[in-house]
């Protein structure tokens, strides 16, 4: 992805989040989607409604994390198909850690024909500056003036973690509920308990499992020996479900009131996009919970959660009554 905030640390860092954190405030995010989040929430559910069921993750999600972030960059454009296809492309070469070819070669390949789509729209915000992420980055002066291969490897960093995590968050949320249906019924009943109810996903199955980091220097953790240089993989999920930290953490609860999870990460690194995920699956799932009578998960399909690095369902089937 090129030199990113992600990968940096010290004053770089500091430098590229410091310019790029504005619009991801809550009340920005919360703004500048105001009408776009609802309105294409309403036109996906209105494709399916008639049918009685469907794979929310494919027809629901997929389409809603990737669309709700292309306006939210500037990337209208481009077409949200070529968006999700080439961020699927990068992931196996995110992960690739062992080098393998195989894996790299199609990822560079996204890589590059994404950097491309990206320089197009910026061609045209250097004429037409607009109230985007890209046009924000684009247009600062000065100290905060960002090079063009700057934008563009901070902009991939953005799609791979914003097209995939608000999306994963989605399903999980339906998933986890529906797979405690006394809880999804107080939900339906007390739209109050969505916040908690996505924090509690979150925490119980959130949809990054680890963060990977490098030693800096040779150290001794827990009475293992790490040499300079290290891979360390900090398992979030396990984090999130220390025995220490939470009463029966595994046992999902949307009444939990015991504090902060790490799903996001801490410290310089935290999410960028925490809260735009966080609004986007409170508001779906409103809206999914008012559009789709009695939803609840399809028992003759139930999903298969994996992954290490990033955990997400394969599908999430439901079923409603009909209207």
């Amino acid at each position: 992805m090129g030199v990113n905030m992600l990968g940096s640390e010290g004053p770089g860092q500091e430098r590229i989040r410091r310019i790029v954190e504005p619009p991801f405030r809550p009340r920005d995010v919360e703004e500048r989607t105001q009408g776009m989040i609802p309105k294409l929430a309403h036109e996906l559910i209105d494709g399916f409604v008639d049918r009685g069921g469907c794979d929310l993750f494919r027809e629901f999600a997929d389409p809603m994390s990737v669309r709700s972030l292309r306006f939210m960059l500037g990337l209208d454009e481009i077409p949200w198909e070529d968006l999700l296809r080439w961020n699927e492309g990068l992931m196996p070469g995110l992960a690739n850690f062992e080098a393998d070819p195989a894996k790299q070669a199609p990822a560079d390949e996204a890589s590059a024909a994404m950097g491309e789509a990206i320089e197009r729209v910026l061609d045209r915000l250097e004429r037409e500056p607009d109230g985007s992420v890209l046009s924000w980055m684009l247009h600062r002066s000065g100290e905060d003036a960002m090079s063009r291969a700057e934008i563009v490897a901070n902009t991939k960093l953005m799609l791979s973690g914003g097209l995939q995590e608000p999306r994963d968050l989605i399903a999980l949320v339906v998933w986890a509920l529906g797979a405690h249906s006394e809880q999804l019924a107080e939900v339906r009943s007390d739209r109050s308990l969505i916040k908690p109810a996505v924090e509690e996903t979150l925490r119980w199955a959130g949809p990054v499992g680890t963060s990977t980091r490098q030693t800096t220097e040779a150290v001794e953790v827990a009475g293992t020996k790490l040499e300079e240089g290290a891979l360390i993989a900090a398992v979030l999920s396990s984090a999130n479900r220390d025995p220490n930290r939470f009463f029966e953490p595994d046992r999902f609860d949307v009444h939990r009131r015991e504090g902060a999870h790490v799903a996001f990460g801490v410290g310089n690194h935290f999410c960028l996009g925490a809260w735009f995920g966080r609004h986007l699956a409170r508001v779906s799932l409103d809206i999914l919970l008012d559009r789709l009578p009695n939803l609840r998960l399809d028992p003759e399909r139930p999903p298969t959660i994996s992954g290490w690095e990033f955990r997400a369902p394969n599908s999430t089937w439901v079923r409603w009554d009909p209207l």
